[in-house]
């Protein structure tokens, strides 16, 4: 074979070889919208029931074309609001928030893909770790995940924690501490970032 077929061949090859990495799509990234998403906490005590919400201060989703969805969501402990400022303070004082000032999740989930009709429903378990009061701890959290277009997300979950096991000194009241398990419900509106 002569060296001109040989150039020509490697230009076809390296064309062809341009455009499959031009056409491959790319990640799409999702921005939280703060001001319609939330993370509520719901702590059981014999006489009550405490429930809290924050609204997240930083959170991102970055979808892969292989399905892979990476997901990171922040919220600082003082924002917890449960309606009363007295208990409000009692949580920040028993999960130390001057000193642990943000609780951080980061997970993957697999399977997930951007549908052709919209709205569509999908049921996604993201694998992660827990940061709160100084201690990560490894979780799995179920979503609903539906995709109102292509651009917009929401997603719900809930799953729950230990105080023990993030160390927290559980909060007592009439000399009876409130339950270890602490429930977590989680909110999110998503939008593709531009």
């Amino acid at each position: 074979m002569k060296s001109s077929s040989l150039a020509v061949l490697a230009t076809l090859f390296l064309s062809t070889s341009a455009l499959a990495q031009e056409a491959a799509p790319a990640p799409r990234t999702y921005s939280v919208k703060a001001s319609d998403s939330s993370l509520t906490y719901r702590l059981k005590h014999t006489l009550h029931e405490v429930v809290g919400m924050a609204r997240p201060t930083e959170g991102k989703a970055r979808l892969l074309p292989d399905g892979t969805l990476q997901v990171a969501v922040r919220a600082n402990v003082a924002d917890f609001d449960s309606g009363n400022s007295n208990r409000d303070a009692h949580m920040k004082e028993a999960t130390e928030a001057p000193k642990f000032p943000v609780v951080e999740f980061k997970g993957v989930a697999t399977g997930v893909k951007v549908p052709t009709t919209f709205p569509s429903e999908q049921a996604v378990t993201l694998k992660g770790q827990v940061t709160f009061h100084g201690v990560k701890q490894a979780v799995e959290v179920p979503m609903k995940v539906v995709f109102t277009s292509a651009k917009e997300i929401s997603a719900t979950g809930n799953f729950q924690i230990s105080l023990e096991a993030f160390k927290v000194e559980r909060p007592s009241l009439m000399m009876k501490k409130v339950d270890d398990a602490l429930d977590l419900e989680t909110k999110f509106k998503l939008e593709e970032a531009k």
